[in-house]
């Protein structure tokens, strides 16, 4: 469990830090009377949004799958892979569709074209979360 709460706020971090960098404006490009936020300003913006969605909604997730793991056993590795990174991605679509019917009160349904590039974010979010998770294990069995 402490294991996924440190991977969240890692992925987390991660996360905002690759947002604020593709969003954020260098000051050489930057207009006239037009206010732009900081890089930090814009990490800080992410991470009051981003890190309660993994801790909230991705770790149980992770818990949930975990579970359902143990009872479906499948030998072969690349399959299990496969299907570990599907139900990531289902998981992490879920957690924002969650995440995006809270925030707007339900009116998410009103005009569904408008959440997309969010729910591409969350197929990203969750995808990074599997595979920094993956890769604690691969850390810890070469610690040992």
């Amino acid at each position: 469990m402490i294991r996924k709460i440190i991977i969240a706020l890692v992925s987390s971090v991660i996360i905002c830090l690759s947002f604020a960098f593709v969003n954020y404006t260098p000051e050489t490009e930057r207009e006239s009377n037009v206010q732009y936020f900081s890089f930090s300003s814009l990490v800080m913006i992410y991470l009051v949004y981003a890190t309660p969605v993994y801790l909230l909604l991705g770790v149980p997730f992770s818990i949930l799958i975990e579970r359902i793991k143990r009872k479906i056993k499948i030998s072969h590795s690349l399959f299990m892979y496969f299907f570990e990174v599907s139900v990531y991605l289902i998981a992490g679509l879920l957690a924002t569709f969650i995440f995006l019917l809270v925030l707007s009160e339900g009116r998410i349904f009103s005009n569904p074209r408008d959440a997309g590039g969010f729910f591409l974010l969350g197929g990203i979010a969750s995808f990074l979360y599997y595979h920094l998770y993956m890769l604690s294990y691969l850390v810890k069995r070469k610690e040992e």
